[in-house]
């Protein structure tokens, strides 16, 4: 998956949730994002751009901070004054506190979202991670389906890394592949019991009530 494809789920997924301004998505991006990798404001603005053009995500203002109320000057011209700009500045629409953009998923958002979670091509290790993580919105079968692809990938790359394993090595690089293959018989152990619990769902679901 393109890096800016990946960078899309995270964001799109997480304004499922809610809506979240630039500094909170930054934030929630690091959390999220598979070995923490951290995205800067130069990377972040330009992809809500992209989505806000494509009509993926929508963007609204919110009011963040309060003007403070001045205090009362004992005068009562000065208070008139005060009360008038008031007025002013109702009538005309404008807010008493500052604003700061925040984004919304749209329903084209929420479209394209299922498209980047139910993308057949399995084999990024990072993106996958992220589509595991807004899993939940997906259909059980849909979940099933990718889980099983997933492990179906997996299964090719133990099965190529044990004829690679048969081949001379030095000592690193031998290390380097029995880690491999540890991670491997981790990860599809892993699978293995989430395709288990989705195959148990819909298999209930599939049941007739008594």
């Amino acid at each position: 998956m393109p890096t800016h494809s990946m960078i899309d789920l995270a964001i799109l997924g997480l304004l499922t949730e809610q809506e979240l301004h630039g500094y909170e998505l930054k934030k929630r991006l690091g959390e999220l994002l598979p070995g923490r990798s951290t995205i800067s404001f130069g990377s972040l603005y330009p992809a809500l751009a992209r989505l806000e053009k494509h009509g993926n995500v929508k963007a609204v203002e919110e009011r963040t901070e309060v003007r403070p109320v001045a205090p009362m000057s004992g005068s009562l011209a000065g208070e008139l004054a005060a009360f008038r700009a008031r007025v002013r500045e109702s009538s005309l629409g404008k807010a008493t506190g500052r604003s700061k953009k925040v984004y919304g998923i749209t329903d084209l958002g929420r479209e394209r979202l299922q498209d980047l979670l139910t993308d057949p091509d399995v084999s990024d290790d990072r993106a996958f991670s992220l589509r595991v993580a807004f899993a939940r919105h997906l259909s059980d079968q849909a979940r099933l389906e990718l889980f099983e692809r997933r492990r179906t990938e997996l299964l090719t790359r133990r099965d190529d890394l044990r004829r690679r394993q048969n081949e001379r090595s030095d000592t690193y690089l031998g290390a380097l592949r029995e880690r491999d293959a540890d991670h491997l018989v981790h990860d599809l152990a892993w699978l293995d019991r989430l395709i288990d619990a989705e195959r148990t769902q819909l298999q209930s679901q599939e049941e007739p009530t008594q």
